[in-house]
């Protein structure tokens, strides 16, 4: 059994590697996958001297961005729904979205986005998905009920949501509503170098909190009265779990916008090709959502050509008939 699930990540490792070369060469200007090849293995450095800018200063980080930003919500939402004992449960459903929405349409249509070396529709988003998240804590209290948790996350939600319609509303620049829409979509154009470290920091920190408390995760599934009948600190471990996922979801969020269902369906996905234990589960998980992220950003490159589709869009469209598949199926038993 063990052999099949390195067996599962190696494939799945394959795959990705494939994927991300040929999503290098998708886009408004298709790049054919020899010239791609050349330019990987010549380090981006052919004689092709506009090609080689396109690849590596545009796409690259882009599409390495992709991979890690689907392999962290993939992995949150995993969390999430081993937190909230529920297989319905997303990266957002405590508000991270709605929060991180609400702090980046307000710095857009107030002209905070241009301020702060550029960097203020990032730390905008940033701070509204701290700001959701920590009013879930707080009226959460000290209960440890899963359902307290994911009521208190779906009424913070529709704050900031109604906080952020309402900005919108109010905007009065055409342009300023255009961006602010855009954003809410989704979208990884414009992924420059500089957030790359922060994505591949964020993923590694989320890695490994994952792994060193895979066996605790393990027993949270049983519930709060048999993990404290084996000596676990439930709220705790819940606690420090709700941060974990909060912070990593806010990170893409607060980067990419509100890229929906990656971290819905990739969990079920994994749950169905390897095994249920979370030291298992990590790995398939992260190569599946990665590899899910970057076809999808290809396919939103690539579909309606010279434009783009923003990659919520194309997220949703393909997952929500997924979550529907799930609903369905878990209400015919």
């Amino acid at each position: 059994m063990r052999k099949s699930v390195f067996g599962i990540a190696a494939i799945l490792l394959v795959l990705l590697c494939i994927t991300l070369l040929l999503s290098l060469g998708a886009g408004s200007v298709m790049i054919p996958s020899d010239v791609v090849w050349q330019q990987v293995i010549t380090g981006f450095t052919g004689e092709n001297v506009q090609v080689s800018r396109i690849l590596f200063d545009i796409r690259l980080p882009r599409s390495l961005f992709a991979a890690m930003a689907g392999a962290s919500l993939g992995l949150t939402g995993l969390l999430m729904q081993t937190i909230s004992q529920n297989d319905l449960a997303d990266p957002y459903i405590l508000g991270v979205s709605s929060g991180a929405g609400a702090g980046a349409v307000i710095c857009i249509v107030t002209g905070l986005s241009t301020m702060l070396l550029g960097y203020g529709v990032y730390i905008g988003a940033f701070v509204g998905a701290a700001l959701a998240t920590a009013s879930v804590l707080l009226l959460s209290g000290r209960n440890d009920n899963p359902l307290r948790l994911v009521l208190m996350g779906i009424g913070v939600s529709a704050i900031f949501s109604a906080l952020t319609m309402f900005a919108i509303y109010a905007a009065k620049d055409e342009a300023q509503v255009r961006s602010a829409m855009f954003w809410l979509l989704g979208s990884l154009t414009g992924i420059q170098w500089k957030v790359v470290p922060v994505m591949m920091i964020s993923l590694t920190v989320l890695i490994l909190f994952c792994w060193l408390y895979r066996h605790e995760l393990d027993i949270m599934l049983l519930g709060s009265e048999e993990a404290r009948s084996l000596g676990m600190s439930y709220q705790r471990l819940q606690r420090m779990s709700v941060i974990m996922a909060s912070v990593s979801a806010a990170v893409v969020t607060s980067i990419a916008g509100v890229i929906g269902f990656v971290g819905l369906i990739v969990p079920h996905m994994a749950r169905r090709i390897g095994r249920p234990d979370h030291a298992s589960m990590l790995w398939v998980t992260v190569l599946l959502g990665a590899l899910v992220m970057v076809v999808a950003d290809a396919l939103a490159r690539s579909l309606f050509r010279p434009e783009e589709l923003p990659i919520g869009i194309l997220t949703s469209f393909l997952g929500a008939p997924v979550f529907l598949w799930i609903i369905w199926r878990q209400y015919a038993r």
